[in-house]
């Protein structure tokens, strides 16, 4: 009997316990459908889920695209603009103007490749670019400025929620891969009649773009910095390389074999193993995106300078006059191009002296 009481006992503890677990859970249920999924703290992650997922449907049920967009478009225009170093006031005064004019079109541009990125991971491509009488945008390209291709989610770092007014702001903290810099977004929210929260604004885009740019500035600066070390010690090596040869020439003639074996030996020998050396050097270095073009302008200059040598050497040799008007074509495109390279340096310099 004491045994049989015993496991009574021990049965009604299970179905208490039972209970009060069911009771946990459905409290549990209850708050996590009833309360926390229509919180912004929820809405924000279903905003990551979807991106990692690429699951379009949940991404637009927590973000409202139209007003995301509308405040961001401005905001990017507007730091791009103010980032254009050095550019009058009345160029900043038309380029605003522009970008109001192309407002619509520049949204509905942002939009395919913000859907893009959404369902694929990646940013745009050539459909990424609409046409607004008879003008392309390419959103691609101002996206890329906008620097947002290379972010990586780091943490939220504070919510503030104004329940009476139903809106909150988000602190997202972001690293910016090119800058290698973190920034807190300032993620505002909005919930909608039905109870959900939805991302309608990041109220400082604008001092995001202000952010890249600035790094962008410093990392071309140091560049430049480094570049022009390294080629100026080179140009030394140059010019003593170059004067030789005109002594050379000056103390024989062309006519003369000899002459012209001398000056076909400084050309192999000398002076296009030094432009190959540059070139060498200017590859090894590290190169910002913002500097790409100026990199490439230099590496094709120390190409044309390499073709030169070799071309005016095969002329020493076989005298054909064809030969020597290839040799002077490269010549002139490196001088044209050195000319290019120098105006896009000091339009650097000058943004930066303007800071």
């Amino acid at each position: 009997m004491a045994g049989k009481g015993l496991s009574g006992r021990f049965k009604a503890k299970l179905l208490f316990a039972g209970l009060a677990i069911v009771l946990v859970c459905g409290s549990g249920l209850i708050w996590y459908f009833s309360f926390y999924t229509k919180t912004p703290d929820y809405a924000l992650k279903m905003v990551q889920e979807s991106i990692v997922k690429h699951d379009t449907v949940k991404f637009h049920k927590y973000v409202d695209e139209d007003k995301l967009l509308a405040g961001v478009c401005d905001a990017l225009m507007q730091g791009i603009i103010e980032s254009e170093r050095p550019m009058p006031e009345e160029a900043k005064v038309a380029l605003s103007g522009f970008a109001k004019m192309f407002k619509a079109p520049l949204i509905n541009s942002f939009k395919g490749s913000l859907n893009q990125y959404v369902e694929n991971g990646k940013w745009g491509n050539d459909d990424s670019k609409s046409v607004d009488q008879g003008i392309p945008i390419d959103s691609d390209m101002i996206i890329e400025k906008s620097g947002v291709k290379d972010l990586q989610f780091e943490a939220i770092d504070y919510m503030a929620v104004d329940k009476e007014e139903k809106t909150a702001v988000a602190g997202v903290r972001v690293l910016q891969g090119e800058s290698g810099e973190s920034f807190v977004f300032e993620v505002e929210l909005r919930q909608s009649e039905d109870g959900v929260w939805r991302v309608v604004n990041i109220k400082n885009f604008r001092d995001f773009v202000g952010l890249v740019s600035q790094s962008r500035r410093d990392l071309v600066q140091e560049y430049i910095s480094v570049t022009q070390s390294l080629m100026e010690e080179h140009e030394k090596k140059i010019r003593l390389i170059e004067k030789k040869a005109k002594e050379t020439l000056a103390s024989g003639s062309l006519g003369n074999q000899a002459t012209r074996d001398a000056l076909k030996a400084i050309m192999q020998e000398e002076l296009e193993p030094e432009w190959t050396a540059r070139k060498n050097e200017l590859e090894a270095v590290d190169v910002p995106p913002a500097a790409g073009t100026l990199q490439r302008l230099r590496l094709k200059i120390c190409d044309l300078r390499i073709a030169y040598c070799q071309k005016y050497a095969k002329w020493l040799e076989n005298k054909d006059a064809k030969t020597l008007k290839d040799a002077n074509e490269s010549l002139k495109e490196a001088k044209t191009l050195e000319h290019e390279a120098l105006v896009i340096v000091g339009r650097i310099k000058a943004g930066q002296a303007e800071e």
